[in-house]
């Protein structure tokens, strides 16, 4: 198992809100990957910009970029992988348990030998079970545990990154 993130992890984001609303156009095949990006963070800049307004690089000590390395689109796709198969694993442990459920109920209404109307029932709880712990245990449970399993290991896949560029550090 891996160790809980720190909280200086879970306070810094890694990509900015607009990378990540570029990087969502481009993948939805909405925006080509161009344009002019900090050189260290890879947050979209303005041509008139000097300075990143989400890690303060300077232009002038990490040279901006026309395109986005395909790491940097690499590690935006592993994160949204990562978040979807936790959130999707749980929602469909949801529908498991409530099948589990309406099952063993269906098995204690025809061992008693109830009338119709309790196999109805039943069948209602079904539906509203499987809707109602697919939204708990996806919507809720997996949504917390897929966003901070997928930051961790975003933060990890940053860190190689830095290490196999040469080891660039965001300036003080």
């Amino acid at each position: 198992m891996n160790a809980p993130a720190t909280a200086e992890e879970n306070t810094i984001p890694i990509f900015s809100e607009r990378l990540t609303a570029v990087l969502d156009t481009i993948f939805k095949g909405e925006a080509p990957n161009a344009g002019r990006f900090c050189g260290y963070c890879f947050t979209p800049l303005d041509p008139k910009r000097t300075q990143c307004p989400h890690c303060d690089s300077a232009v002038d000590e990490f040279p901006t970029f026309e395109r986005l390395p395909s790491e940097v689109l690499e590690m935006f796709r592993s994160l949204r992988r990562r978040e979807s198969l936790v959130v999707n694993g749980f929602a469909y442990l949801g529908l498991a348990t409530a099948v589990v459920i309406f099952i063993a109920v269906f098995y204690v209404i025809f061992s008693r030998g109830a009338n119709v109307w309790w196999y109805a029932a039943d069948t209602f709880l079904l539906f509203v079970l499987a809707r109602g712990l697919t939204g708990l245990f996806g919507g809720w449970l997996g949504d917390e545990l897929g966003y901070s399993y997928a930051r961790r290991k975003l933060a990890e896949d940053w860190a190689a990154f830095e290490a196999q560029r040469g080891g660039a550090t965001k300036p003080t």
